[in-house]
C-alpha cells in the first residue's frame, strides 16, 4: 500500500466521510490519515494517447535529467557541511562532557532501532533526538549522485519506451484513442541488466547494482510513487513529471506535464566544480567577437538560476560596458570554468590547418582525459562543440607522424573538413552525445599510438592527410587511418582473451589449493586415528561428509600404507635401541 505522512485530508472531504461512515473524533481523522493510501497524482501526471520516449523526447527528458541532478547534488553538498558541523558539535560535545547512564541507554536504544532509515528520514530522527537528549549522536552522510547513474537512467528510458510502445501497440490494434495518464515504469533489475546492442550488453552490472541506483534515485526524487508488490513482481514507479518528457506518437507532439511550473529557488543553483583562474578587465577588452557570440548562444541553453536575477559575474562583452564601470573601477576577478577554458582551445579550421602544416603541434599533449571526462557529464559545452574539439585535439595528436615530412596546409584543411563532415554525426545529423564521444576518443588515441609507432617502426611516410584520412582506405595495402580500427578490434579480442586466460588460471589455482587442502585434511584425520583419539567409525564420517569421494574409496589403501611406515619406524627405533644396547654391552 502506498502511504505517505504528507497527504492530508481534507477537512470537508472528512466530514463528508464521517457522516457517511461514522467517524467523529479527531483521533479518527488521524488514523484515517495514517492508514489512507496515496492517490495517485494524476494533476502532475503527463496525458497522451500513445506516449513515447524517443528522439527529441529522450533527449529533452536526459537534459532535464542533468539539470535535475545538478540542483540536487548542490543541495546535498550545502546538507552534507551542515551535517559535518552538527557531527563536530556532537564529538566535541563528547570529549567535554560525560554522559550519564540514561544519555548512553537510550543512546544505544535510538542506534539500535534507527539505523535501517534511510540517510534523510534517520537525520530528522536524529535532530529529534538531540533536542531531546543532547548532542550524543552523529547524522548521517547524504550520498550524492554520481555520473554513473546517469547510464543506468538512460537505460532504464529505454526499457521504459519499450513498455510504453508494447501498450500503446494493444491500444491501436483495438482502436482506443482517449487520452489518458501515462502507464507506471515497472522496473525488472534482471532485465536492465539484460540490455543489448549488437549483441554486446549496454552496462556490465549485476541486478543488485541496478537497484542500488535505482534506489539513489528514489532518495533524489528523480523515481517518485514507489510501490512494492512483492519480490516475484516489478517494482512500480513513476518519473519525475520535472524530468519526463514524451511523444505523443497520435499527434506527433512533445507533451510535458500541465501544471510544470518553472520554479526559482534556492537550491537550483549549479554546481561550479571547475577550476578557477583570475583575469581582469584589461585582458576582457581582448576577447574577439566571435568568442562572445559563442558564450552567448551557450549559455542561452543553461537553466536560468537566481544568480542570474540578482546579481552578475559574466565578462563584459564591449567597451561600452566597461566604461559604464566608471573611471574608478577597480580590477575583477573573473571566473573562468573548465567549460570555457576547454572552448578558448577551439580555433578556426583553416588556421588549425596552417599550424599543421607549419608543425607546431610536434611536442603536443593531448587533453587530459579526465577533464573530458568531466566537461562530458558535468560541462555547460554543446554536444557540436564538444565534437569539434575532440576533431581538432585528434589532428593535433596525430601530427607526430608527419614529423619527417611537410605535407601542404590545403591537404590538412581537405582532411579537417573531410571529418567535420562525417566523423561522429548521428544517422539523424546531430553530434554524438558528449558521455559517448569521450569513449571514442579514448579509441582514437590508442589508434593514433599504433600508428604512430608503426611508421617509426617501418620508417614509411605517411601519405598526404586528406588520403591517408581518407574513410574508405580500410585495408593495410591502401595504408589509411581507418585501418587501425581493426587494430583495435584485435587489441579488445586480446584483452577478452586476457581475461579469459587469467580466469582460467584462477579457477585451476583455487581447484589446486582444494586438492591440496583436502590432503591435508585426509592426512592429518589418519594421523589422529592412529594416535587412538578417533575411532575408524568417526574417520570414516568425517572422510565421506567433508572430503571428495575419491578419498572415502582410497581410504582403507591410504591406512593401510600409513600403517606400513608406522611399522617400518617401530623397527627402525627398535633396531636403534638393540645396537645402543650392544654396544654398551662391549
Amino acid at each position: 500500500m502506498r502511504t505517505s505522512s504528507h497527504h492530508k485530508l481534507d477537512d470537508r472531504v472528512f466530514s463528508l466521510a464521517s457522516n457517511l461512515f461514522g467517524f467523529g473524533d479527531t483521533q479518527a481523522k488521524k488514523d484515517v490519515e495514517e492508514t489512507i493510501a496515496m492517490p495517485l497524482q494524476l494533476d502532475n501526471r503527463i496525458i497522451a494517447v500513445y506516449p513515447a520516449i524517443i528522439e527529441e523526447a529522450f533527449s529533452t527528458t536526459m537534459d532535464n535529467y542533468r539539470n535535475y541532478i545538478a540542483s540536487y547534488n548542490f543541495k546535498t553538498q550545502t546538507e552534507n557541511e551542515l551535517i559535518q558541523k552538527h557531527n563536530t558539535s556532537v564529538q566535541q560535545f563528547c570529549k567535554e562532557n560525560s554522559l550519564t547512564e540514561v544519555q548512553t541507554e537510550f543512546r544505544k536504544v535510538f542506534l539500535l532501532n534507527r539505523k535501517n532509515l534511510k540517510p534523510r528520514a534517520y537525520n530528522e530522527a536524529v535532530n529529534q533526538f538531540c533536542n531531546d537528549y543532547g548532542l550524543i549522536v552523529e547524522k548521517k552522510k547524504i550520498q550524492s549522485v554520481k555520473y554513473a547513474t546517469e547510464i543506468v537512467f538512460q537505460n532504464l528510458l529505454h526499457l521504459y519506451n519499450s513498455q510504453l510502445m508494447k501498450r500503446n501497440e494493444k491500444f491501436i490494434k483495438s482502436g482506443i484513442t482517449a487520452k489518458r495518464p501515462i502507464q507506471e515504469f515497472k522496473i525488472n533489475s534482471f532485465l536492465v541488466t539484460e540490455l543489448k546492442r549488437k549483441d554486446i550488453h549496454s552496462i556490465d552490472i549485476c541486478t543488485k547494482t541496478v537497484r542500488n541506483h535505482r534506489q539513489r534515485l528514489e532518495e533524489a526524487g528523480v523515481f517518485t510513487e514507489y510501490h512494492f508488490a512483492g519480490q516475484n513482481k516489478p517494482v512500480e514507479v513513476h518519473i519525475n513529471p520535472e524530468i519526463l518528457v514524451v511523444l505523443d506518437v497520435k499527434i506527433s507532439k512533445i507533451i510535458k506535464a500541465d501544471n510544470k511550473v518553472v520554479r526559482f529557488e534556492y537550491w537550483n543553483l549549479l554546481p561550479d566544480n571547475n577550476e578557477n583562474t583570475g583575469t581582469s578587465l584589461n585582458e576582457c577588452k581582448m576577447n574577439e567577437n566571435v568568442e562572445n557570440i559563442s558564450r552567448f548562444l551557450r549559455s542561452s541553453g543553461e537553466a536560468l538560476t537566481p544568480s542570474h536575477l540578482f546579481f552578475s559575474t559574466g565578462t563584459p562583452n564591449s567597451k561600452e560596458d566597461i566604461s559604464n564601470k566608471g573611471a574608478g573601477a577597480k580590477i575583477v576577478k573573473v571566473q573562468n570554468t573548465l567549460s570555457e577554458k576547454l572552448q578558448k582551445l577551439i580555433v578556426h579550421p583553416q588556421e588549425l590547418a596552417v599550424n599543421l602544416a607549419n608543425g607546431e603541434y610536434m611536442n603536443y599533449k593531448p587533453i587530459d582525459i579526465r577533464y573530458l571526462f568531466k566537461e562530458a557529464f558535468s560541462g555547460t559545452l554543446t554536444n557540436d562543440e564538444f565534437r569539434e574539439l575532440a576533431i581538432q585535439d585528434f589532428f593535433k595528436s596525430i601530427s607526430k607522424i608527419y614529423r619527417f615530412s611537410t605535407p601542404f596546409a590545403g591537404s590538412w584543411k581537405k582532411a579537417i573538413t573531410l571529418y567535420y563532415q562525417n566523423k561522429w554525426i548521428a544517422f539523424t545529423g546531430n553530434s554524438f552525445n558528449k558521455s559517448v564521444l569521450v569513449d571514442e576518443i579514448q579509441q582514437m588515441r590508442w589508434r593514433i599510438e599504433w600508428a604512430r609507432k608503426w611508421f617509426a617502426k617501418n620508417q614509411f611516410p605517411p601519405l598526404f592527410p586528406f588520403e591517408y584520412f581518407d574513410m574508405t582506405r580500410k585495408t593495410s595495402k591502401e595504408v589509411g587511418f581507418e585501418y587501425t580500427k581493426a587494430k583495435w578490434n584485435e587489441h579488445l579480442l586480446s584483452i577478452a582473451k586476457y581475461d579469459a586466460l587469467k580466469k582460467k588460471q584462477e579457477c585451476n589455482a583455487v581447484r589446486r589449493k582444494e586438492t591440496i587442502n583436502h590432503a591435508k585434511k585426509c592426512e592429518t584425520a589418519i594421523n589422529r586415528f592412529f594416535k587412538n583419539k578417533i575411532t575408524y567409525t568417526q574417520l570414516f564420517d568425517y572422510v565421506e561428509k567433508n572430503l571428495p569421494k575419491e578419498y572415502i574409496e582410497k581410504l582403507p589403501d591410504l591406512i593401510l600404507k600409513k600403517s606400513l611406515k608406522e611399522n617400518e619406524k617401530t623397527i627402525a627405533i627398535t633396531d636403534n635401541y638393540t645396537v645402543k644396547y650392544c654396544l654398551l654391552e662391549f
